[in-house]
């Protein structure tokens, strides 16, 4: 039988973009309802205001037992070392190691070519797994990603450690039936 795991991005979506951001408050009160729901993992942006967003993570991951907390780590090795900190005390920690794929993300997010990015991968995967157990890599704009560098970065980061991998149709370029076509291709592709 299949488990069905529940992946809530509430709180990480309302952080970015134009919508109205939530308050501390209103974040450790779904944080507690989502723990309460038995959602299997709550998931937040990366770290943007030091103080602020790690006193919040360590509020949360003081109620939160059953949840895994999953936090996008940034792109640089001492971000990867700050969020480890500020979820370190968790039940079920989780970093997540977010960074583009697409060739127009890897160049305007990260100013980098491909080799270069793939070398980003593996250093901060490497970085995130040095301290923390559980790591995903989540592969943003995947669906637009050249195919070599897609199987290239994922592997990369399987091979760094990542014990869980997410591959994001950002632009929803694929309908259903297309993305799940295009997820049993890559997993055929990478048999590890």
């Amino acid at each position: 039988m299949n488990k069905i795991r529940i992946s809530d991005r509430t709180i990480l979506l309302k952080s970015q973009g134009n919508e109205a951001t939530l308050s501390f408050k209103e974040k450790v009160e779904i944080a507690r309802l989502l723990e309460s729901a038995n959602v299997d993992v709550v998931e937040f942006p990366a770290i943007e205001n030091e103080k602020t967003d790690t006193l919040l993570l360590k509020t949360i991951c003081a109620f939160l037992k059953n949840s895994t907390l999953s936090v996008a780590t940034g792109m640089t090795a001492e971000s990867v070392e700050a969020t480890y900190n500020a979820i370190k005390s968790a039940a079920k920690p989780r970093l997540s190691v977010v960074l583009p794929i697409s060739p127009v993300g890897m160049e305007y997010t990260c100013h980098k070519k491909a080799p270069k990015m793939i070398e980003l991968i593996k250093a901060l995967v490497e970085k995130a797994v040095s301290l923390c157990d559980d790591v995903e890599f989540i592969a943003l704009d995947a669906t637009r990603a050249e195919n070599d560098v897609l199987i290239s970065a994922i592997k990369t980061a399987i091979s760094a450690g990542a014990k869980t991998i997410t591959i994001c149709d950002n632009e929803a370029s694929m309908l259903p039936d297309a993305f799940i076509s295009f997820i049993e291709e890559t997993k055929k592709a990478i048999p590890e």
